[in-house]
Order: structure tokens, then C-alpha cells, then sequence
């Protein structure tokens, strides 16, 4: 018997005797041979490891499995992904769904951006998947982008000096439409353009503490206890609203009725029909306990109203018929030791409603989602998430599908953006800080708040205001959008 076939027996037996032995006796034995080897031995051992240790998951798997292996990482780490190899780069790349995923998670209004870019992508590139992951990817890196500039204060650019005043306190500011609106202590009202702040048009008012435009109109509540309105055109004071017993602090009109909304220390709020040359009060409503800070006309049908009305206490949306009488009403009570401090209605939804709340005794703040539920007649709470800044009275200044933006009374006026969906702060905007912020927030407004319902890069513009605010009594600041510089190209 040759050498070859002795040896083979002599394997053949060894191998028997290995496959009997336990797990770790088979250790043991392949620790002796190991420390029985030589160097020739150990480097082939190492050629021969990789190979039947490792296993590329990204390479060997299909597709289909290695998508869904994918959606357990976050953006970050995806990317860091991309970097392994080139392989691995490619067949990343590959995967639009993930990406788009990725981007629609971070902020982006992903079906917007595909309307108006993605279908231009993919009619020039015949659907190439390498360009769609590639648009997805942009997306997905503009949006962080942009949440991180907010923090480091590169998204946007603040003119601190964008009106000032002399003197004279600025006592309300609004941004309709594309114009800001301002109410002073000299008993004006202003109109300014946006962004170069050139003054449009000036009226002369009584004290102004909140205001709302149409289209004709100007309408302000007053602290002298009444409502008044004033033609845009000429500037005529064509009637007041009187029937309050305190201070108006709260004001809504309905562009498309002839109505209007008041709500007054005197913890009332009123119901106005608007006549041709004069105004009718339809009712008042007493159910508050508070100064009644917020007034809100809902999208209603053409025979019906339907509107919300806000106390530090309660929140009620009523339900009536154009003559007042109350077909149906939901009411939101505070818990004891909390209170409300600001609402805000969802524009694209009429049945939601977002709030703020402080608990005193524990110094927090929480932002509230509720959902009217018309078939069963109540506000049910959908969510609240408990803001994680110690001694912050939260308030909100809007709301969408994707972010919402409060700010903070308390030591400085810091914005916070939360992402809805996933219940977390994702930015903070640094703000010089305010005079004061009134009950009724009207020192602050947010001006674009399409970026609410996820970032829409094509529809972003530079110098497109983002919030305006009242400093030192008689000075306002605006925020602009200012992306060109930071964000990636073709997105």
C-alpha cells in the first residue's frame, strides 16, 4: 500500500473518530492542531477562513430579502453601507423603494417632489432604478441637511432689524396673504412686504391686540373692549363690534360668510353676523371659565358653522345653524394640575386639532394631537408627547402631517421642530429673544408653513419667510429660508 493510500486511511480515520466526538471536544482538537501548526500551516488556514466564515449577504441574497434586511437600518448607517465596497454600493444604489423610504421617514413630502421632478427623472432616463435611488438619496440627504442647518442656524437667515417701530410697542403681528401685518401702540395698522420690508399701507386704528384680513377688509379686536373693521382700500373704519365688557383678544372671520368670531377676558366669546354697513351679534357663549384666548372658524357646510373657542381651561368646537342655535358641541377639559396654552387647528384637516399643555407642579410641557370624531360626538386624544425641556410653557405655533413647531416662553424664545410621526424633537431654531409672548401668541407668527407636511425642495425658495417675531418692544425680526448654499442640486 503506497504512502498516498496510508495517509488517506489515516485521514479517513481521523475524520470518523472527529465526527463522533462533542462540540467541544471537536474544539479542543482543532486548538491542538492549530498550536501544533507551523507558519506555512496558519497562512493557509487564514486564505481558507474568509471563505467559509463570511458570508456577503448583500451580494448572495436576492433583492427582495436583502430590502427588507435594509429597512432595519436608519439613514446613517445605510450610508455608511454605501462606503464597505463598491459592490455593496452598486446594489444599495439599486434600491429606489429604500431610499424613498429613507427620505418620506426623515421629512421629505416625497409624492410633491415626484410630481413635479421624479416624473422629468425618469421620462430622460427611461426609468433607470440607478436614477431613482439616486433622487431618493438626494432627497433623503437635503432633508437632513436641512434639520441640521436649523440647529447650527444655516437653513435660514435672521434680519433682526426688519421693522422697527421708534418708540411705539408692537402689540400684534400676523402674515397674510405673502404680506406681514403689524398693530402698534400708535394706534396703526401696517402692512409690509416680504422679504425687503417695504411699507404697503398704513391705517389708522384704535389699540389693536389680534387681527385677520380678507380680501376688502381689515378686522381688529381691541382692548377697548370692542371689535372693529376698517376698509383695505381707503382705510375707512366702517363699523364696530360692541357688546364685550373687557378687553377683545381673540378674532376670526370667515372669508366665504358673513360672520365673525370674538373671544374676551370677559371669559365670553361671540358670534357676529357682518351686514352690508352694519353687524349683528347671533350669540354669546358663556361656557368658559378663563379669559377665552383663541377663536377659530372649522370648514363647515354652506348652512352650517362650525368653530373652535379656547380657555387656559377648555377647548369647545361648537356646531350651529347660521342663526346661532347650537346643534352639537365636543369640550376638551384640561386635567387639574395642567393647562392649556395654545391650539392649533390642522388646515388639512378639519376633524384635528393640536394644543399645548403645561403642568405647573412638574414644570413640563406636552404637545396634544385630537381628533373630532363628528358620528360619536367627542374629541378623543390621539397622542401627547411630553416635550423633553425641564421648565419650557410650550407654545404651538403650527402644525402638519409630518412637523410641528413650538416655542418656548420661558428664558429664551427657542423654536422646536418635532417630527409627528415618530414623536421627536429633530430641530431647534436659536432666536434672539423676545419682549414677552402674550395669552393670545399674537408677538409671534409662522409665515410658510407648507414645509409643515414634509420638505418640498422644489417648491423651497430662498429669502420665503419662515417665522417673524417682536423684539425689544418695538423691533420685529424675520426668518428666510436660505438653502442655495447648503442643500445638494437637482432635487
Amino acid at each position: 500500500m503506497s504512502a498516498q493510500n496510508l495517509s488517506q486511511e489515516w485521514l479517513d480515520a481521523i475524520i470518523t473518530s472527529y465526527k463522533h466526538l462533542s462540540d467541544d471536544d471537536k474544539n479542543t482538537f482543532i486548538d491542538t492542531v492549530v498550536a501544533a501548526s507551523g507558519p506555512n500551516q496558519l497562512l493557509h488556514l487564514r486564505k481558507l477562513l474568509p471563505d467559509l466564515v463570511f458570508r456577503d449577504f448583500i451580494c448572495f441574497l436576492p433583492l427582495e430579502i436583502v430590502q427588507k434586511l435594509l429597512q432595519y437600518l436608519d439613514g446613517q448607517q445605510l450610508l455608511k453601507c454605501c462606503q464597505v465596497s463598491k459592490i455593496w454600493n452598486e446594489r444599495l444604489n439599486s434600491l429606489p423603494i429604500i431610499w424613498r423610504w429613507l427620505a418620506q421617514r426623515a421629512g421629505a413630502d416625497v409624492q410633491a417632489s415626484e410630481r413635479s421632478t421624479l416624473d422629468k427623472v425618469r421620462t430622460e432616463l427611461q426609468s433607470n432604478f440607478l436614477s431613482e435611488s439616486a433622487f431618493y438619496k438626494k432627497l433623503y440627504l437635503n432633508t437632513q441637511t436641512l434639520l441640521r442647518g436649523l440647529d447650527h442656524g444655516m437653513s435660514i437667515k435672521i434680519n433682526e432689524n426688519f421693522i422697527e417701530k421708534d418708540s411705539w410697542r408692537i402689540t400684534t403681528l400676523a402674515y397674510q396673504f405673502g404680506n406681514l401685518v403689524t398693530g402698534c401702540d400708535d394706534h396703526t395698522v401696517q402692512i409690509w412686504s416680504v422679504p425687503d420690508g417695504k411699507l404697503l399701507k398704513t391705517i389708522a386704528t384704535h389699540s389693536v391686540s389680534c387681527l385677520r384680513l380678507t380680501d376688502k377688509h381689515l378686522f381688529t379686536a381691541s382692548f377697548n373692549a370692542n371689535a372693529e373693521c376698517w376698509d383695505l382700500a381707503t382705510g375707512y373704519h366702517s363699523r364696530s363690534l360692541c357688546g364685550h365688557t373687557s378687553a377683545v383678544i381673540a378674532i376670526d372671520v370667515l372669508p366665504s360668510k358673513p360672520y365673525l368670531l370674538t373671544g374676551s377676558v370677559d371669559k365670553t366669546s361671540k358670534l357676529w353676523h357682518l351686514g352690508d354697513t352694519t353687524s349683528d351679534l347671533v350669540k354669546t357663549f358663556t361656557v368658559h371659565e378663563d379669559w377665552v384666548f383663541q377663536v377659530k372658524f372649522l370648514p363647515s357646510p354652506d348652512d352650517k358653522l362650525q368653530f373652535l373657542t379656547c380657555d387656559s381651561l377648555l377647548a369647545v368646537v361648537w356646531h350651529t345653524d347660521t342663526s346661532g342655535n347650537v346643534l352639537g358641541s365636543y369640550h376638551v377639559r384640561v386635567s387639574p394640575d395642567s393647562r392649556f396654552t395654545s391650539f392649533y387647528h390642522c388646515h388639512n384637516d378639519p376633524f384635528v386639532i393640536f394644543c399645548c399643555q403645561w403642568a405647573e407642579e412638574e414644570k413640563m410641557s406636552a404637545l396634544c394631537r385630537y381628533t373630532i370624531r363628528p358620528e360619536s360626538k367627542i374629541i378623543e386624544k390621539y397622542f401627547q408627547f411630553v416635550i423633553p425641556q425641564y421648565a419650557i410653557r410650550a407654545y404651538v405655533l403650527g402644525a402638519g402631517e409630518k412637523f410641528a413647531v413650538v416655542m418656548c416662553s420661558i428664558s429664551r424664545k427657542d423654536f422646536y421642530v418635532i417630527d409627528i410621526q415618530q414623536r421627536t424633537i429633530v430641530s431647534t431654531i436659536f432666536t434672539p429673544d423676545f419682549y414677552i409672548l402674550t395669552r393670545n401668541g399674537s408677538t409671534v407668527t409662522l409665515c410658510d408653513d407648507s414645509w409643515l407636511d414634509g420638505f418640498n425642495f422644489s417648491a423651497l425658495r430662498d429669502n420665503t419667510p419662515v417665522f417673524a417675531a417682536c423684539v425689544g418692544r418695538n423691533t420685529v425680526i424675520l426668518a428666510t429660508w436660505n438653502l442655495s448654499k447648503i442643500l445638494l442640486k437637482s432635487s
